[in-house]
């Protein structure tokens, strides 16, 4: 391989590059980020940073939800995208709800690709 040349799936996830964790909403849980009860937390490294996300599990669309502490960013990749986060007095709430689950989809990353956690082991 040419130097500075890098396999495309070392830049770019490929499917099995994510990982998931499946979770799901508290019965006594007050600061649920999500309007969905459940969904999966994924984790993949996209040019070599861990990049989290929720996907809904009671919702027609098929599309990961970027999670970050740094809300321009994630505004920015889920522009328009209205139907997956709960209502929130402001971006401190927001940043308290999310974080925890950032986080914990940050750690999904230390499994091997391909992985299913289906308990709230991380």
């Amino acid at each position: 391989m040419a130097a500075g040349v890098m396999p495309v799936g070392n830049v770019f996830p490929e499917a099995g590059d994510f990982r998931f964790q499946k979770i799901r909403k508290a019965a006594s849980e007050t600061n649920w980020p999500f309007i969905a009860e459940s969904g999966l937390l994924g984790c993949t490294k996209i040019l070599g940073a861990r990049s989290v996300y929720f996907v809904p599990d009671e919702t027609d669309m098929n599309r990961a939800f970027l999670l970050d502490v740094d809300i321009f960013a994630m505004s920015m990749v889920n522009f328009g995208v209205t139907d997956i986060l709960a209502p929130y007095d402001d971006t401190e709430q927001l940043i308290h709800r999310i974080a925890p689950f950032f986080t914990m989809g940050q750690r999904l990353c230390d499994q091997d690709p391909g992985t299913l956690v289906t308990e709230p082991e991380l």
